[in-house]
Parts: structure tokens; sequence; C-alpha cells
């Protein structure tokens, strides 16, 4: 299975530390500790951050022959917790704004995953046409994922256009409905008008402590429970369960399975600090189960 992730590469600045972050580097990662390959479309500055971000794209065995060196500062990140739930504040413009497409990125790739916020700029809008006009990717996954006000009517509406897989958590829902003007309707009846408008095959929807569920062109929803696990952070749980799921689909699991899958690596996430935990003996026995 090979991937290839746009958008930005960051720093999660907490109160007494720095983490490496950033929803594509995230969803990345997961995918290369769980045996995929693939490259990351990003950018970084020219200092201790970005040197530090290509030292760690290197480690986790990502491809990074697609990262830009800006002149911009490298992304940061200024991590809340609140009862365990992360907010941010980001800085603008930083080198995540600065992403350029070179001739040499080719497929052939079996999923293409992006999300809202590295289209605040113009140029990495453009640069993303450019991967959805030039690469045939058969698996396109949009993860909203609305951060402060760096959205807009059109990056959503295009971001669906080219999408197969749409995630969202129950918040995003309702941004979503009103930014392409479903109005205000119920949660099945706004699913069932975002199908009817997009050529999407999939609608993955988070649920925070609910869990999680996944909706299909053809009617079928599937759900899955979260497991009762003391929280440490959340951040990057969204993106571990997105890694999990798409790896698994590739795969030729069931939808249900994946969402398993994907639901059992985020409570990981969840209980573990940071994005992109160590995985431990126990959960890569659970992994077993599943055939990974």
């Amino acid at each position: 299975m090979k991937f290839i992730c746009f958008g930005e590469i960051l720093f999660d600045i907490f109160k007494d530390s720095a983490r490496i972050g950033g929803a594509p580097l995230n969803v990345a990662a997961h995918f290369q500790k769980l045996g995929a390959t693939g490259t990351i479309v990003s950018a970084v500055g020219d200092d201790e951050l970005g040197r530090s971000a290509l030292n760690t794209v290197k480690k986790f065995g990502i491809g990074s022959e697609h990262i830009h060196i800006s002149e911009f500062p490298t992304g940061k990140a200024e991590v809340f917790l609140v009862d365990g739930i992360a907010d941010y504040a980001f800085n603008e413009p930083c080198a995540w704004d600065d992403i350029k497409i070179s001739d040499e990125l080719k497929g052939p790739f079996d999923v293409l995953c992006y999300g809202t916020l590295a289209q605040r700029s113009e140029q990495n809008r453009k640069a993303l046409c450019r991967i959805w006009n030039t690469l045939d990717v058969p698996v396109r996954f949009f993860d909203v994922n609305i951060r402060k006000n760096f959205y807009s009517k059109e990056i959503i509406d295009q971001g669906l256009r080219h999408a197969t897989v749409l995630k969202i958590n129950d918040d995003e829902i309702h941004v979503i409905a009103n930014a392409v003007d479903i109005g205000k309707k119920s949660f099945d009846e706004t699913i069932e008008e975002l199908f009817r408008r997009y050529p999407l095959d999939i609608i993955l929807v988070t649920l925070g402590k609910k869990g999680s569920v996944c909706c299909t062109k053809d009617g079928k929803i599937f759900r899955q429970d979260c497991k009762d696990i003391t929280v440490v952070d959340t951040v990057g749980a969204g993106d571990s369960l997105s890694a999990g799921f798409l790896y698994m689909i590739l795969k030729g699991a069931s939808l249900q399975q994946a969402l398993a899958f994907g639901s059992t690596l985020a409570d990981y996430v969840c209980a573990h600090q940071g994005a992109i935990p160590e995985y431990d003996e126990e959960l890569l026995n659970k992994f077993k189960e599943f055939g990974i």
C-alpha cells in the first residue's frame, strides 16, 4: 500500500515540551508504522525545528523528497488542553503555507490524504489542485479537521468534490452543512445529502466518547464504541483512527473490521502522550487479532 499525504508539518508546543505533529504527518507516520510506504508533500523552515522535522520524517521512514525548505519559519501550534481536549493557536505565515509541487511527484499511489488547514494559503490550494488533476488515486481521503477560521465554503466544496472518503466529527457535520448550503437537517438527512451531491463512497464520523460511525453510499451504517480508557490527551487520536481505518480497507477488510481497528489504534493514542507514541507489545498483540 502506498500513500501520499498533503499538508502541514508543525510542532505542537505544550507548556514544557514540543512535539512534532500536524494531521498529515500523524497519518503518514501511523501508515508507515503499520507497514505502508509513501510520502508527505509539505514544507518546513530553514531553522532548527525544520531540521528536526526532516530528521523525524526520515526516522519514521516517510518519503521526505517532497518537503520544501521555505523562507518562512517552521509551523508551530500552541496546544491548550482543557479536560484532555486539545485546542490550538497557529503561527502565520509559516513554512507549511508555502508548499510547492515538484515535477518529480508521480504515482502510483493507493490513497491521498488532505484536509482544510493547509489550504489557508492560495499557493497551497493551487498545489493541492495540481495533485487532484495530475494523480489518479483511487482512494481520496478528506479529513475536514476544522481549525479556527481556516476554511471557506469553496475549500470545503472543492475538497468534497475530489473525495471518495470523508472524515468529520459530530461538530463539523453542522459546519459542513452550513458551508455547502445544506441547511438545518437531521444527522441522517445531512449524510444522505452529502452522498447525493458529492462522489463520496464512505463518510466516517467520530463522536468523541461515543465512538464512531461509518456510513456508505448505499445506506449501510457501521458503529464502533470507544473502550473505557483513561484519557491522557486526545492530540492526534483522530489521525490514528484515519490511518488505521484506511490501512484496513486498502487491505480488503470489511468496513466494520476497519472501523474497529482504527478505533483500537485511536484508543491507544488517547491513553498515551503524543500523537505518534511507540506501539507497545500489548497493542501489537491486539493487531494480530485483525491479521496484522
